[in-house]
């Protein structure tokens, strides 16, 4: 999702099944069908879950109604949150960054709640490292359940050699046995996308104000 709006992608429809997917579609003609099912592309989809199928010339200007097996339904479930951010290794900064500004400027923000979409409704690694991550930046005055202090621990352990504890993961493997490596080390790499993917009125958007 951070890598199809770098790229020019006008928003990103999030949905929880394929059908939903294909019926949406009808109603917004020009838009693109992507996501994918145990970590596949879709028959009859555009587009899989690689950030490499999100290159500018595919998505730029374009909506992409997006399925996946774990992500989107993240999103559907904290739909009655007042404000929902996605976060990932590759924008952590300017995520910290905007939630930091909502401290110091909304008096009504009295905290966040860091969602991770995890594997088949399983605990997941990779999810967790990268909470752990946005929780340790956020810095040592932050007030912290035990799983979040669990995950800011976790990081802190692995941020030397986060390529391989992910790569050792459970869904690290697979991403690997499937052929998916070059999007793992990608999608590991850390702060070189200044976005914030913020979901609106049904689509996940830039944000360009904090």
């Amino acid at each position: 999702m951070v890598t199809a709006l770098a790229n020019g992608c006008q928003a990103i429809i999030p949905v929880l099944t394929p059908e939903e997917a294909l019926e949406r579609r009808l109603t917004l003609p020009g838009s693109l069908l992507g996501g994918e099912r145990d970590a596949l592309p879709m028959e009859g989809f555009d587009l899989g879950n690689s950030p490499f199928d999100y290159v500018p010339e595919k998505v730029g200007g374009k909506r992409v109604i997006m399925t996946t097996t774990n992500g989107t339904r993240a999103i559907r479930d904290a739909i009655a949150a007042p404000m929902i951010w996605m976060a990932s290794f590759l924008n952590m900064q300017s995520i910290v960054l905007a939630l930091s500004r909502q401290f110091e400027t909304n008096r009504r923000f009295q905290g966040i709640v860091v969602f991770c979409a995890g594997t088949e409704e399983r605990f997941d690694l990779p999810d967790t490292l990268c909470a752990g991550m946005l929780i340790d930046a956020l810095g040592p005055n932050v007030v912290l359940n035990d799983l979040g202090e669990a995950a800011r621990m976790l990081y802190h352990s692995s941020e030397d050699h986060l390529m391989e504890k992910i790569r050792d993961s459970a869904h690290g493997k697979k991403l690997i046995s499937l052929g998916f490596e070059r999007d793992l080390i990608y999608c590991t790499t850390r702060n070189i996308l200044p976005i914030i993917p913020v979901f609106e009125e049904g689509e996940i958007i830039w944000q360009t104000k904090g």
